[in-house]
């Protein structure tokens, strides 16, 4: 027979158990958003204990165990295999309440709903996560050929959707074809051909790639107008070649000219400052009369006498 006091104890423990529950369906699952191939964090806190019991597991058609930790360490042993290597929680805040997961590479099938079970000497404790996983548009690139236009992006996800349209917009019906293909990673690669209608030459069309979570849009120029920026590049880039042709051929010339004409104004200058001297000189020369030869120590500057010559004057 039952005491008394333990049906008092399995009735507490129901109690709080449905508490729990409810309080856990009433709060909903926390939602998260993580990056293909990036770092994502799962967020779980639990009450502070020295010595607590988490462990986290992802709730897909067949669960199975993402993480564990007790005894103060990581326990991986019974680990999905598909999560080896890429979970670990924050150790040295575990004690004081953080259990938030910590998950690397993070794959399309990453994605789902995920529990963390923690169990302390307060009791136990559930909290939910949802995890939705994207692959961003990151390029959208055209090609022309022919008259066609193919858009294509690779590596998104979840299947990212395509649209084409004008510039300016216009009621023009635009004929494509889009394929779309999955990857091993379960990424998708999407890829359209346009055909360019010749009844609007002076159009430009765009292509635009767009998923849940961010979207890209390309540009093109019809054939008509690629084809003659092709050509005005091609002639620029002649012309640029003749002018420098042109410009670099005389360059020889030139500097022989340039090395002639100050040589030749140097020599004029040496000419000019003889002519100066000369012309400073010429009352010397008037004085002794015009028959008469001007040595050319008589025109350097004549010394102040010394003390000899001093005393011959005198006597």
């Amino acid at each position: 027979m039952v005491s008394n006091r333990t049906m008092t104890e399995l009735k507490r423990l129901t109690f709080w158990g449905l508490v729990t529950f409810f309080w856990t369906l009433s709060r909903g699952d926390t939602e998260v958003s993580c990056v293909f191939s990036e770092i994502c964090i799962l967020n779980c806190s639990i009450q502070p204990d020295n010595n607590p019991v988490i462990n986290w597991t992802h709730l897909a058609a067949e669960s199975y165990l993402v993480h564990s930790f007790s005894d103060g360490k990581d326990k991986v042993e019974h680990q999905n295999q598909n999560f080896r290597g890429r979970t670990s929680l924050f150790g040295d805040q575990v004690h004081s309440g953080n259990a938030s997961l910590l998950l690397t590479a993070v794959k399309v099938q990453d994605q789902g709903r995920y529990e963390c079970n923690s169990r302390t000497a307060g009791g136990t404790a559930l909290s939910f996560i949802t995890v939705a996983v994207d692959a961003p548009v990151k390029r959208v690139t055209l090609q022309q050929a022919g008259n066609r236009i193919i858009c294509s992006s690779d590596g998104i996800y979840p299947e990212p959707n395509l649209t084409w349209a004008t510039i300016p917009p216009s009621n023009v019906l635009l004929r494509s074809s889009t394929t779309v293909q999955r990857t091993n990673q379960q990424l998708y690669n999407i890829s359209s051909s346009l055909l360019v209608p010749d009844s609007h030459p002076n159009l430009t069309y765009s292509c635009t790639v767009r998923t849940r979570r961010n979207s890209s849009t390309a540009p093109q120029g019809s054939p008509e107008k690629t084809e003659k920026t092709h050509t005005s590049r091609g002639i620029a880039i002649v012309a640029g070649v003749i002018l420098v042709a042109v410009l670099m051929i005389p360059l020889p010339f030139l500097s022989e000219k340039f090395k002639k004409f100050w040589e030749s104004r140097g020599q004029n200058q040496r000419e000019n400052s003889i002519t100066e001297v000369l012309a400073e000189r010429e009352p010397i020369t008037n004085q002794r009369g015009d028959n008469e030869d001007v040595s050319l120590g008589e025109m350097l500057p004549l010394h102040p006498p010394t003390n000899q010559d001093q005393s011959v004057i005198s006597t």
